[in-house]
């Protein structure tokens, strides 16, 4: 059992309301056969989940919380990030970790789960194979290693992943993107809140993509009669990351962003998120606004886009992150 300090009531109340959430997102996923360990009652400080995966795989998951995020009031990226365990030991940072590992592996630990919930959803779920597990804390460590050497974080001199005397695997970092990177780009890693089952099996989850205009709904190869024949058609598209999606309408919070506007909608699905200056130019959380659709088409083809555009990106900005001093 792993031993945590400095528990405060606000830490433990979190716990209690975020691990009873982690088996109905897998059965939301298409996991059967789902069993808990967790136990609110007895206080337990570990929790495991074992169950069939969509491709009909038996699965023994290790659930781990992230940290808190700071509040994004603060107008900065939040971060999130996990601790392995609590201490290495003798300073032996390999040692310790192998040791970790293998001991999952006695246990028959074959996933290891790190989750994010922010508010009342799970906004985050990597699911990292057991074998993988070292080597994302290698990667992390040594991109962070690199970050620090050119200079690029700043006067921040502390590695990522070495937190003190905890290995930490980190989910995301605004300052230091290409750190949480080293995750979510890893072999085998997958969000399990983007995922869902196509045809029996999981696969990547299927998202509205607006790269041609950036307008939902508009698609002018729709014109023309019913029966028309068929043509070949080569679409120029610009990669996006569907993450900072999710982060801008997270931060709507269900409401439109466009300040004389400002409705609401309970629902998922009806807000568009519009790139202020164009997806080629930034996929930011700063060029970005949760807009409703009477708002994003206002923005594309209004007569004042320009000044409504203007007045988004004032309020976007707020978001992008500050800086460190050199």
């Amino acid at each position: 059992m792993e031993k945590r300090a400095f528990r405060t009531p606000d830490s433990i109340q979190a716990e209690r309301f975020t691990r009873p959430m982690v088996g109905p997102l897998l059965l939301s996923k298409g996991y059967t056969n789902v069993t808990d360990s967790y136990d609110p009652a007895k206080r337990s400080q570990g929790q495991t989940i074992q169950a069939i995966d969509p491709n009909g795989h038996s699965v023994h998951i290790r659930v781990k919380l992230c940290w808190r995020p700071r509040p994004r009031s603060a107008g900065r990226e939040p971060f999130f990030a996990a601790q392995l365990f609590a201490k290495i030991k003798n300073g032996d940072w390999d040692g310790s970790i192998k040791s970790y590992v293998e001991t999952a592996r006695t246990h028959s630990i074959t996933h290891f789960l790190f989750v994010v919930r922010e508010g009342n959803e799970i906004t985050h779920a990597a699911l990292v194979p057991l074998g993988e597990l070292a080597s994302i804390w290698y990667s992390q460590r040594d991109i962070s290693n690199q970050l620090i050497k050119g200079g690029k974080l700043g006067r921040r001199k502390k590695n990522h992943a070495m937190n003190g005397s905890s290995p930490t695997l980190w989910l995301q970092d605004g300052m230091a993107p290409e750190v949480a990177d080293g995750l979510w780009k890893h072999r085998g890693v997958q969000d399990v809140v983007l995922m869902k089952v196509v045809g029996g099996r999981l696969s990547s989850q299927t998202f509205v993509n607006d790269t041609f205009d950036d307008l939902p709904g508009f698609d002018l190869t729709l014109l023309g009669s019913d029966g028309a024949p068929r043509v070949p058609i080569l679409r120029s598209m610009v990669k996006r990351d569907q993450r900072v999606r999710g982060e801008v309408l997270r931060r709507a919070n269900g409401k439109c962003e466009r300040s004389s506007c400002g409705i609401t909608r309970s629902y998922p699905g009806f807000f568009d998120v519009h790139h202020i200056l164009g997806a080629d130019k930034s996929d930011r959380v700063y060029n970005c606004v949760a807009l409703c659709p009477n708002c994003h088409r206002e923005a594309h083809s209004a007569p004042n886009h320009c000044e409504i555009n203007d007045e988004l990106l004032d309020f976007a900005m707020r978001f992008k992150p500050k800086q460190p001093r050199t």
